[in-house]
């Protein structure tokens, strides 16, 4: 049994990794049913919309209603359900202050790589979406919110002060081997506008596909990203990187061929590279205080609780 004393730690993970999943065709319903169940209170007495507030996060309400309903679909306590709707706040607050903006653009591309990497075209996703009773609408707010929740969760990993001089400095004397990389990598470069064709020609590269261009590359690793530096030289002789977005409308992906010489990443080099595993292990620390600190200088007030 949860109560006061369980871990924050719990709900704001849930809150900011989106660990707590519906599944869309009851997020579709459950959209409706709290459309239905507002407009039904608006027509009834206005005045009963005040009256369900339940708290108050600096001002944005938590509604009597959205406590129930969670408990309902999420099987939480009272309590647990308070600090999620809570948490949730928070989050929306930070992504607001942050000023994190995903774009009609933007969406339509993430929908477009998602049917490709469920191996549909677009129309045949949009149909399958409709199948479950999700529309193209409700499904794209649901991925932009899960792309807010990335974006927020990447700013605060790195705008943490938890990877100091020192403490990088000791990772790259205790990895040093992770800093080894090759001087030069000959690649084969697949390109094409569909990811679907280039996932086909990666599953046989004996097989010429239309629309798919392919043109040997050699790449010089220290002038590149560290980052992707670190991926060619992870990646094996004989084998392809993942398909990656270059721009423009085009995907890639390269088949290592061979690798030429050998060299070791500089600590300057590696530094944003070990800064983000630095954060990537202390994650739970790090996004437990930072929600930890929001809510201490938060103006939660609890009106009404049912």
């Amino acid at each position: 049994m949860y109560g006061r004393a369980c871990s924050k730690r719990f709900f704001y993970l849930f809150c900011v990794f989106g660990v707590i999943t519906i599944p869309l065709c009851m997020q579709a319903e459950s959209n409706s049913q709290l459309e239905s169940s507002t407009k039904s209170t608006a027509i009834g007495d206005p005045k009963k919309i005040v009256g369900g507030i339940a708290i108050k996060v600096n001002g944005d309400p938590i509604t009597l209603y959205e406590i129930q309903h969670t408990m309902q679909t999420q099987h939480f306590s009272k309590t647990q359900a308070q600090d999620f709707l809570v948490a949730q706040c928070l989050k929306k607050q930070e992504i607001k202050r942050l000023n994190i903006v995903v774009d009609e653009m933007r969406l339509d591309q993430e929908v477009q790589a998602v049917a490709a990497q469920n191996r549909m075209s677009y129309q045949q996703f949009l149909n399958a979406l409709y199948q479950e009773g999700i529309t193209l609408e409700i499904y794209k707010e649901r991925l932009k919110d899960q792309i807010q929740t990335r974006e927020l969760m990447r700013n605060i990993l790195l705008s943490s002060d938890v990877s100091s001089e020192e403490e990088m400095r000791k990772y790259y004397n205790n990895h040093r081997d992770d800093f080894i990389i090759p001087t030069e990598i000959q690649t084969m470069r697949y390109s094409a506008k569909d990811p679907k064709l280039l996932e086909r020609a990666i599953s046989n590269t004996l097989v010429s596909i239309n629309g798919v261009e392919k043109t040997p590359e050699k790449l010089t690793l220290n002038m590149l990203n560290p980052q992707i530096a670190q991926m060619f030289s992870s990646i094996q002789t004989g084998q392809f990187t993942p398909i990656l977005d270059a721009g423009n409308g085009r995907y890639v992906a390269f088949l290592v061929q061979e690798k030429l010489g050998e060299s070791t990443m500089s600590f300057e080099e590696a530094k944003n590279y070990i800064a983000q595993k630095i954060a990537q292990t202390s994650q739970d620390q790090i996004l437990d205080e930072y929600f930890e600190k929001i809510k201490l200088k938060a103006h939660i007030e609890y009106v009404r609780l049912p």
